[in-house]
């Protein structure tokens, strides 16, 4: 009985920070054949909304978008090429992805509407130090440039 009441209290906390998880940011694709993959990740809340780009090898630039969701421990999320890396490229492609614990990493599966599949695993990049300026000038206004009215 003690087990079982250890295991359900597991099962609620890793569910817990998966749907706590930060998944906001630049993510590197780790594929080898596409040189440049990178998504960005905007978050609220479970909801995902993503942004993608990379160069396939023998093709071209592909630039996709999606929305998703967090769904426990992995992420749903059916993306659209609006830009083809290749003729005959399926613009329809859905991933599934397991967040790892500290949410560094998301990795599974793509598959496309032709019935093609395979695996596939980003790293968060992790953010740049903070610019350093060196007089008022140089610094943005907290929305953009002052204008004049």
């Amino acid at each position: 009985m003690r087990i079982c009441l250890w295991l359900a209290s597991l099962a609620v906390a890793s569910s817990s920070w998966a749907a706590e998880a930060n998944l906001a940011g630049l993510w590197k694709n780790t594929a080898v054949s596409i040189s440049q993959s990178t998504i960005l990740i905007s978050q609220e809340g479970p909801f995902l909304h993503v942004a993608g780009y990379g160069v396939w090898a023998d093709g071209g630039p592909g630039v996709w978008h999606g929305k998703g969701k967090i769904e426990g421990a992995r992420v749903k999320l059916p993306m659209t090429y609006t830009t083809l890396p290749k003729p005959g490229f399926d613009p329809k492609v859905e991933l599934d992805l397991q967040i790892s614990s500290d949410a560094k990493s998301l990795e599974g599966t793509w598959k496309n509407s032709l019935g093609r599949k395979g695996k596939v695993k980003f790293v968060k990049v992790a953010a740049e130090a903070t610019p350093q300026v060196l007089n008022a000038a140089e610094k943005p206004a907290a929305e953009g440039p002052a204008t004049k009215e």
